[in-house]
């Protein structure tokens, strides 16, 4: 599947760039359906078949980390601290623009954050990445035009890459769980 991306600089006063599907250059032989969508709750809506409680996400960022010392000498060299960078997405406004403010100006975390990437094997739409957040905290809701560009903390991150072979054939799946709030991995 072709990559549609563009860089984009995001407003504000941050110096932050975040990949987005690029609707300029849209690519007739790809995924009809988005390539990478959302749910937040109940609060999304699409018409995409299977995927109704969704909506297309434009673009995100998040980036986990473990700090280290400078001493590499010592066996212990990692420090025990897992870390995320607050998780920046990029969606099309709607009524739930107005719920998701309301929920960061009173404090109100939300529950869970599902981002999957869609893909196409042998004419079947099929999930091919999904990330699953949870107990996420808006940090910051901006709106630019018909855009929401929110920055959400998280508690907790289970990444799941299925795996499929040349031929099509699911191959099973890889995950990654990290809890942020306890400092343990799997």
């Amino acid at each position: 599947m072709p990559q549609n991306y563009t860089i984009t600089e995001l407003p504000g006063n941050s110096k932050l760039k975040l990949a987005t599907t690029d609707v300029m250059n849209v690519d007739e032989r790809g995924v009809k359906s988005p390539e990478w969508m959302i749910k937040i709750g109940d609060l999304l809506i699409s018409d995409v078949e299977g995927f109704n409680d969704y909506c297309e996400l434009f673009g995100w960022y998040g980036e986990s980390s473990r700090l280290t010392t400078g001493d590499i000498s010592n066996q212990l060299f990692t420090s025990a601290t897992l870390k995320h960078t607050d998780l920046v997405l990029l969606l099309p406004n709607g009524g739930h623009g107005a719920q998701l403010e309301s929920k960061m100006n009173i404090g109100l975390p939300l529950d869970a954050v599902q981002i999957i990437r869609l893909g196409n094997i042998k004419a079947t739409k099929v999930k091919l990445q999904v990330i699953d957040y949870t107990n996420c905290r808006i940090q910051s809701f901006q709106q630019q035009l018909d855009r929401v560009i929110l920055s959400l903390s998280v508690s907790t991150k289970t990444n799941t890459v299925f795996v499929y072979d040349n031929s099509g054939t699911n191959k099973g799946q890889m995950v990654s769980k990290v809890d942020y709030s306890k400092n343990t991995a799997e």
